[in-house]
């Protein structure tokens, strides 16, 4: 993800734990997220927890995850997540999901 997306001039960080999470949000100037990716198919990552905290945040999320688990999906909406794709959708467009998410009118609050 993070090649993919600085070969489109996008800087990624990555965290893999609720507290690196929050810490994250709470950055300023030019290390403020602008959207955040979540992978619903991590275990051990309270993931709905962060999403809730992206949007409370005023941030935009998109997930992605196994087509197959419609649970997931469903949880992540619940939280908040903007767009939910599929693994593979994720990753063969990629850049042009950030890019779309990114640019859509946020209609969402909390």
């Amino acid at each position: 993800m993070r090649d993919t997306l600085r070969h489109h001039d996008m800087e990624v960080k990555t965290v893999r734990n609720l507290p690196a999470f929050e810490e994250s949000l709470a950055a300023t100037d030019e290390e403020e997220p602008t959207l955040v990716i979540v992978n619903i198919a991590t275990t051990g990552v309270d993931w709905e927890a962060a999403i809730h905290q992206a949007r409370t945040a005023g941030l935009k999320v998109l997930a992605f995850g196994s087509h197959m688990d419609l649970e997931a999906r469903s949880k992540a909406l619940n939280a908040g997540a903007q767009r939910v794709v599929a693994n593979s959708k994720f990753t063969s467009d990629m850049p042009g999901l950030v890019q779309r998410i990114l640019n859509e009118h946020d209609d969402f609050s909390l």
